[in-house]
């Protein structure tokens, strides 16, 4: 599917967004990225551009990535979203909030990257 996937990268730290993005581009994909929540959402409201994925951070100022992700669900149910987080996993799985953002997939901080390539794949092939 890549080359034919635009991909939004929601990360507050500028360097992992830089990161995120290019690493995504070398993937093949189109791909934006943000490094404010609010931005993000905006842009993602008025854009003519048809995104297959979001890939946030789950801790941003502003907004966190499972709010952002359930406001980007109000507007595009197919969407699929990517939380990356330094917490622990089974203790967000657990929590109502996740459940109602509908997150397909988790990816566990510090980030490997052949595990990220794994999921951002499979995510899109869904």
């Amino acid at each position: 599917m890549s080359g034919s996937s635009s991909v939004m990268v929601v990360e507050d730290e500028k360097e992992l967004a830089s990161l995120f993005k290019a690493f995504v581009e070398k993937m093949g994909y189109d791909a934006v990225s943000f490094t404010d929540p609010l931005i993000a959402l905006e842009f993602f409201k008025q854009s003519t551009k048809e995104f297959s994925l979001i890939l946030t951070d789950l801790r941003m100022p502003e907004m966190s990535g499972i709010e952002l992700a359930a406001e980007i669900r109000k507007l595009n149910d197919k969407i699929k979203i990517i939380l990356i987080t330094a917490f622990m996993v089974d203790d967000l799985i657990l929590s109502e909030s996740y459940k109602a953002a509908k997150i397909n997939e988790i990816v566990q901080k510090p980030v490997k990257i052949a595990e990220l390539r794994e999921i951002i794949s499979m995510v899109l092939q869904e």
